[in-house]
């Protein structure tokens, strides 16, 4: 028995090693390499480059590929997981099954075994043996392409169950998604025999559909898909939620979106019996033009009997409502649409509306009935309502009855269409009180008629139009129109070889004006034409002339002769354009080959700034030889040309242009040699030979050959330009003097952008403007200027240079990049060392003016809102005059940028101390940019000679955004002397009712000063020494206004008091103010007076007080006299008038001082024009008044002769003695005097002044 236990111990052994064997396959590396060796060895067309894992614990293979004849598949890495638990279930569990980097070709499919397939049975039920059971399925980067069709994706991720006879797809995901269609081949089309069928269409029947298996897809999700094409079609994400089992598939959730639209949707359908189904669907559209709009679309019913509702909101608006049978082949519908709104453009303000639109349609393929109505308006046409009633098939449409109510008239008829052999139509039409002038009020009128037409085409592909029937009567613009007529036209074959034109006449005649046709176009034609418009005014509003002739065709249709006579005169339009006469005559034969004798003459023409003189054309010859003469003699151009060529049909044409001659407002302009022209018909190429034209020395040439159509090339040059020839253009005072030269290439294709290369050079020269007849000129000069730029790729380069001559170079260079969609900008501006003096005879009243300006600049970004870096510095500017505001010693003013700030510093020194800029700007923000200034100075003399010399002490901020500016901060006027002779002439305020009319005589809309609102807040402090002399009134200043604009015009708060001592000249007389405010409480122009002048106490007798008392408002001030202690107005008036009672003291010297007060008073109101007649014979203030007192008065004029000398001259009043004064100023208040009268003196006088 020891061999029984022996050969169990081997069995036993042997299973062992099996089952060692089994696992050692199953659960460790050695397994799967044995497998993938295993699977090389059986496929040789199978690579596997790497394998890790095993079998039930997860492996992985990389670098897989296999190919075997047209399969190429290439796999980067694959990985499957499976939890081995489950087998015990027993059931299929896949933890984890991965795809990375899948190439796959298939340019075509293997071969296929001839043997025919034997029909099967379909499958009803599919049923798992074994629950299975997908935990994640993971596809990325696949790449397939499939006889040519092409689709690849980056991500996709999914899940499932799979138990019986259902599966749950869990959500799944589809990312990055490109397909590619293989191109469509045409199809090879066989000639096949017609045979002819009897067989009635019967209704479609539709199968049952029981699915083998149940699904419930979660959720499944498509994002960017893209299907490339002409046009690529785009998908920014689909969803699906849905199940089905059975017959029953439902639809919980399709969402879809794209660039077009949105769509939600949800239905069901049963796939038995007539598939009954109920759907709803909700899309907003996005595409152009009817973005914006919301699409609502319900159907139920089933696919044997559909109902549909659809809706359209939006700018359009309609509804649609109907049933159909699809599965009948005949198609039963029964159709109404509705809709309140429709217009066109859709996505821009309407030009066309349609509303209250009511069709309806029912019948069936077989036949149907329809009738519509609706109402439609437009700003370019009248309004029009319309209603119609028909009926129709699949071969033809009967249009029974057709209203239409517009332009307060009717238009009636009926038509007729059939296209089942030949296309034929017939119709009539008849329209009743139409009326033109509701829609075009120029055509004022009343219209009926009638017209009758038939046509149709034939069985040799021709046609023919008939119109037996044509009248048209009533009036238009107040004259007779009449257009009656018949014609009739055809082309039997549509060759053009029979072509037929026949009328017995038509004639339309309005008011006096006419056209009268008659004939045949035949194989032999005979057809005249008659023009007689005895006056165009009365047919177009704004035409006004005569036209008369005709127009004559006759001879064979192969060589017919058309013969023109046409004349007319005083011919224009409205304002705008006038023709004295013209005469148009010739013969011309178009067939076989073009020969013709035509000439038009024109005299006396105008348009807008171009006169006519005379014009006379002529063209001769045939197309194998023929002659072009053109002359033109007019204002500003007038031209004389002479072309001759030839034209070949198959070829092209060919000339020369043998003479040309432009007279110009720049000279007269010659060509310099014949010049030859082609145009080649099978390139579409015209060529222009290399020629100038010429004008002395100076010449606008093309250098080599132009080439023109698709693609071409020029080269341009200009030699030798004198800006000589620019005068008539430029005004008197001004000259340029120099020259320019440049050139120019250019060059164009389809398929690149173009090339433009300019050169531009101008020797040295010089501008020069005679600012003022006694004055230096302003002179710039320079050595030379130079451009250079080139536009190549889309790419434009440019340098620049200009030496100005004895001063600094402006140089610089740009590169704009991505001309043709958002372009981008780097540029470089440089100012070297160029010095301001020559604007120094256009910087009025400075006698010396010069600064040095530098300036470095990078400017780099969108050309539109480029960043700039670097700086502009103003240094060394000095600026004095004898009659400015502000003398500078010396300035330094620098902008320093910074991308998209600046920053602003300026030190500017004058002879009483500093004024310190300080500033900022931002534009990072274009449509919210905002700067800032500060203004800081103290003490600064400030002076406007004559009248105002201050001193002020600025502390202002201004703020400035593209809506508002704000100007806050304070100002100081320390010191101030301001003398008033006369007012300016700018004093004088424009009336606010004053309205400006347009030449139609409508009111000029008033335009704001700046385009943004403005806002102030300056307090201004008027200091104790600030004195005032303006019309007698001598007066020290002291107050404290605050200046505040808000929206309302500047408005000013506070008050200013004049200072005892002051003396105001009133009455004749100089009058002691004692007290004296204005007062400001709003508009600068309405301050409140309180003013209260007395005569001096030292020059009235009895210790009188008398005087004046002006209050109230500036515009209306009261003045009233009193006096201490009170007495009647007479009296008080003697005693200001003449520092006595009226009745006391004798009445010689009464009367005298009556008299010296009274010369006085007359005297004050004449200062105005005694000055503007001392400015009209050179002397400067000259004044009149009175002087002395008592018996010595004497009338008094003084003036200045030369600056600083004063010429005096008095006569007595009450004697005949005269005196006659010379005072000149040596130095400030420092005077040297002499007098010659009764009495001679010289005197050295000294003023000074103190309170």
């Amino acid at each position: 028995m020891i061999w029984v236990k022996r050969i169990s111990l081997g069995v036993l052994a042997l299973l062992l090693l099996l089952v060692i064997a089994v696992a050692a396959l199953l659960y460790t590396p050695a397994g799967i390499k044995v497998a993938a060796w295993g699977a090389q060895k059986a496929l040789p067309a199978l690579s596997i480059g790497e394998a890790q894992g095993a079998l039930l614990d997860g492996f992985e293979f990389k670098n897989v590929s296999y190919k075997d004849g047209s399969i190429d598949l290439a796999v980067n890495q694959l990985n499957l997981t499976l939890n081995d638990s489950c087998l015990l279930t027993p059931a299929i569990c896949v933890s984890d099954l991965g795809v990375k980097g899948v190439k796959f070709s298939m340019p075509e499919l293997p071969p296929s075994s001839d043997k025919p397939e034997e029909p099967s049975e379909p499958v009803t039920d599919i049923s798992m043996p074994l629950p299975i059971h997908i935990e994640k399925v993971t596809l990325d980067d696949i790449d397939l392409d499939i006889l040519a069709n092409k689709v690849k994706w980056k991500h996709f991720s999914t899940a499932a169950d799979l138990e019986g006879s259902h599966v749950t797809l869990k959500p799944t995901d589809w990312d990055g998604i490109k397909l590619a269609l293989a191109p469509s081949k045409p199809e090879d089309k066989k000639p096949t025999a017609k045979t002819k069928t009897t067989k009635k269409a019967e209704a479609i029947k539709l199968p049952d559909v029981v699915l083998p298996m149940s699904f419930d897809i979660e959720r499944f999700t498509i994002k960017d898909f893209e299907l490339a094409g002409e046009t690529p079609q785009k998908v920014a994400l689909l969803e699906l939620i849905a199940k089905a089992k059975d017959s029953d598939v439902t639809i919980d959730t399709l969402e879809l979106k794209a660039p077009q639209a949105t769509l939600n949707a949800k239905a069901n359908v049963e796939l038995k019996g007539d598939y009954p189904l109920t759907l709803d669907a909700d899309a907003n559209i996005a595409m152009k033009p009817v973005q914006g709009h919301k699409l609502k679309l319900k159907a139920s019913g089933s696919l044997a009997k559909l109902a549909l509702d659809a809706t359209l909101k939006g700018k359009l608006d309609a509804l649609v409502k109907g049933k159909l049978l699809p599965l009948d082949p005949n198609l039963p519908f029964d159709l109404k649409v509705t809709s309140k709104h429709l217009q066109w453009p859709i996505d821009k303000k309407a030009e066309f509306t349609v509303a209250n639109t009511d069709i309806n349609a029912k019948g069936s393929l077989k036949g149907f009935t329809f009738n519509a109505k609706s109402n439609v308006d437009g700003k370019s046409m009248p309004n029009v309502k319309f209603n119609l009633k028909g009926k129709g098939d699949l071969a033809s449409v009967d249009l029974s009855s057709l209203n239409v109510d517009t332009l307060g008239g009717s238009i009636k008829g009926n038509a007729k269409a059939s296209w089942k052999d030949l296309v034929n139509w017939q119709g009539q039409l008849a329209f009743t009180n139409i009326q033109p002038g509701k829609q075009w009020p120029e055509a004022e009128g009343n219209l009926s008629g009638k017209l009758t037409t038939s046509g149709g085409l034939t069985a040799k592909g021709g046609w023919f139009v008939k119109l037996p029937e044509l009248m048209v009567n009533g009036s238009i613009m107040k004259q007779p129109l009449d257009l009656h007529g018949q014609l009739d036209a055809s082309d039997p074959t549509g060759k053009g070889t029979d072509l037929k034109f026949t009328t017995q006449g038509l004639t339309l005649k309005h008011g006096p004006n006419g056209l009268v046709a008659k004939g045949k176009l035949d194989k032999t034609w005979d057809l005249i034409a008659d023009i007689h418009a005895p006056d165009l005014s009365k047919s177009l509003a704004g035409l006004h002339g005569r036209i008369n002739g005709d127009v004559k065709l006759s001879g064979k249709m192969a060589e017919p002769d058309v013969k023109l006579d046409l004349a007319g005169d005083n011919l224009g339009w409205q304002k705008v354009a006038s023709l004295a006469s013209f005469d148009l005559k010739g013969n011309v034969t178009p067939l076989p080959s073009l020969k013709a004798d035509v000439s038009l003459t024109a005299k006396k023409g105008k348009f807008d700034t171009v006169t006519l003189d005379d014009m006379n054309v002529v063209f001769t010859g045939t197309e194998q030889n023929h002659r072009l003469s053109v002359n033109v003699k007019g204002e500003p151009v007038g031209t004389e040309l002479l072309l001759t060529g030839k034209l070949d049909r198959k070829t092209g044409w060919q000339g020369m242009l043998q003479k040309g001659d432009f007279t110009t407002p720049v000279g007269e302009w010659v060509l310099n040699h014949p010049t030859p022209i082609r145009y080649d018909l099978k390139t579409a190429m015209a060529t222009v030979g290399a020629h100038c034209w010429q004008q002395g020395k100076a010449g606008i040439c093309l250098t080599q050959d132009l080439t023109a159509g698709a693609s071409g090339e020029a080269q341009l040059a200009i030699k030798q330009f004198n800006f000589d020839l620019l005068k008539p253009f430029i005004p008197d005072e001004m000259s340029v003097k120099g020259e320019l030269g440049a050139n120019v290439v250019a060059k164009w294709s389809p398929k690149a952008a173009p090339y433009v290369k300019a050169d531009i050079l101008m020797p040295s020269g010089r501008f020069t403007q005679q600012v003022a007849a006694d004055d230096k000129p302003l002179t710039l000069g320079w050595d030379k200027v130079t451009v250079n730029a080139e536009m190549q790729n889309d790419v434009l380069n440019a340098n620049w240079l200009v030496a100005v001559k004895d001063n600094g170079d402006l140089s610089g260079n740009a590169k704009i990049t991505n001309l043709q969609g958002d372009k981008r900008i780097n540029a470089n501006v440089k100012l070297d060392r160029f010095m301001l003096a020559f604007l120094e005879p256009v910087i009025k009243d400075y006698h010396q003016f010069n600064g040095q300006v530098d300036t470095n600049l990078q400017v780099t970004g969108p050309i539109m809102h480029p960043a700039v870096n670097g700086s502009i510095q103003v240094s060394k500017l000095q600026a004095t005059g004898r009659k400015v505001p502000l003398d500078i010693k010396n300035a330094e003013i620098k902008l320093a940028f910074t991308g998209y700030n600046a920053t602003l510093m300026g030190d500017i020194y004058t002879p009483d101390g500093q004024l310190l800029l300080r500033g900022m700007g931002d534009w990072q923000d274009m449509a919210n940019w905002k700067t800032e200034l500060n203004i800081n100075g103290k003490e600064l003399q400030v002076s406007v000679p004559p009248m105002v010399s201050l001193k002020v002490s600025p502390d202002l901020t201004i703020k400035a955004t593209p809506k508002s500016a704000d100007i806050t901060g304070k100002v100081g006027i320390p010191w101030g002397r301001i003398t008033v002779n006369q007012l300016p002439k700018s004093a004088i305020a424009v009336s606010k009712d004053q309205v400006i009319l347009k030449d139609n005589l409508e009111p000029v809309e008033p335009k704001k000063s700046v385009p943004f609102d403005i806002t102030t807040n300056i307090m201004v402090h008027v200091g104790d020494d600030v004195k005032l002399s303006a019309f007698g009134l001598k007066a020290g200043l002291l107050g404290d206004l605050n200046v505040r604009q808000d929206g309302k015009g500047p408005m000013i708060y506070g008050e200013v008091n004049i200072a005892k001592g002051s003396f105001y000249r009133a009455l004749g007389q100089e009058l002691l103010i004692r007290k004296g405010q204005i007062l400001f409480n709003g508009p600068a122009d309405q301050p409140f007076l309180s003013i209260e002048a007395i005569r001096d106490p030292d020059n009235i007798e009895d210790d009188v007080i008398a005087g004046v008392k002006v209050t109230g408002s500036a515009d209306k001030p009261e003045v009233t006299i009193f006096s201490d202690p009170a007495m009647p107005q007479q009296n008080a008036l003697s005693y200001i008038l003449t520092g006595r009672n009226i009745d006391s003291g004798g009445d010689g010297g009464s009367n005298s001082a009556m008299t010296t007060a009274l010369i006085g008073m007359g005297l004050a109101q004449s200062g105005q024009l005694v000055g503007d007649v001392g400015e009209a014979v050179g002397i400067k203030d000259l004044s009149l008044s009175t002087a002395g007192a008592g018996d010595d008065s004497q009338v008094q004029i003084s003036g200045y002769i030369a600056p600083g000398l004063q010429v005096k001259y008095g006569v007595g009043i009450f004697n005949q003695v005269d005196e006659f004064t010379l005072r000149y100023r040596l130095m400030k208040n420092l005077y040297v005097e002499a007098v010659s009268g009764l009495d001679q003196a010289v005197d050295l006088l000294y003023q000074f002044e103190f309170d």
